[in-house]
């Protein structure tokens, strides 16, 4: 089930010992993401130590290789505050939301249809795919994994070279004419934002297939050509990506521009029905730049 393999690094004990004392000495969300604001993240004495300028090396080297990792052995703090400094490693440039926030929380519930909540199987995808320019970086950190794992909960993420490669071997050339040639719309449906143009254009991918349906309904036509389309996008990335689980404190970067991820239908396990219930909860942050260097 874990196919992580080149994917995953393990952060020594002694760094994940050094990031809890950090993070244990000042109202830490609040303060990283000041700093984060501020561009001025490297002025933290564990950010400037050999202990981490190592681990950044690793973690660098692994992302390059796969275009996505998984950090396991930081610590899981409550707040989400580890997972802007693990960013950091990758990524910078972070995007804030309503009142300068970074990380968001996202909790799984039986009880929404809310694409971020919803207990129901998700679909392969980049985030924010209709904002003009869509974060370079998505960042997770799991704070409680899915009750019902390692049958529920279940992530991929399909690089978008592997992807084009398969459906090249498959001679499928409608869909690699869908993602490559074809002019498509994306809307969201919980704002103003929408985009035209191609979902690959050179290395770069932007792909929901509810924005492009939300496109298709304003525009009054559902087209069932697009839909097949979407499927056989949706089976070419499962072909391509290994399944694997998200534990209590891995933390998942992957390129928005390089890859498309997917996570699987969740469950919930209840300890008072219906509103009080363990279910799969993670941090999300995003940023517009990924580290060059």
């Amino acid at each position: 089930m874990n196919g992580l393999s080149s994917a995953l690094v393990v952060a020594p004990s002694k760094l994940a010992t050094f990031c809890e004392a950090a993070l244990s000495h000042f109202d830490a969300l609040a303060s990283l993401e000041q700093l984060a604001r501020d561009n001025a993240l490297a002025t933290l004495p564990l950010i400037q130590s050999e202990d981490w300028e190592e681990f950044c090396a690793t973690t660098r080297a692994a992302f390059g290789t796969r275009d996505y990792v998984v950090i396991r052995g930081l610590p899981a703090c409550p707040d989400g505050a580890m997972l802007i400094l693990a960013a950091h490693t990758i990524g910078s440039a972070f995007r804030t939301y309503r009142g300068g926030q970074i990380v968001k929380n996202f909790t799984m519930s039986p009880w929404t249809t809310e694409l971020s909540h919803t207990t129901k199987e998700g679909e392969f995808h980049t985030d924010l795919n209709t904002e003009p320019v869509p974060p370079a970086i998505t960042a997770m950190q799991c704070l409680h994994p899915d009750p019902g794992a390692p049958i529920f909960g279940v992530s991929r993420v399909a690089r978008l070279t592997n992807l084009i490669e398969f459906l090249g071997q498959s001679k499928d050339d409608d869909t690699l004419n869908f993602l490559t040639r074809h002019t498509v719309t994306m809307l969201n449906d919980h704002s103003s934002s929408s985009w035209s143009g191609h979902v690959v254009e050179g290395d770069v991918i932007r792909y929901h297939p509810e924005t492009l349906r939300a496109a298709m309904r304003r525009q009054g036509q559902m087209e069932p050509d697009t839909n097949q389309l979407m499927a056989r996008v949706a089976k070419a990335a499962l072909a391509v990506s290994d399944a694997f689980v998200l534990e209590r404190g891995d933390i998942l970067l992957l390129s928005n521009y390089r890859t498309l991820h997917y996570r699987g239908e969740c469950s919930v396990a209840f300890r008072r029905f219906p509103s009080e219930f363990d279910s799969r909860s993670v941090f999300v942050l995003h940023m517009g730049k990924e580290m060059t260097d």
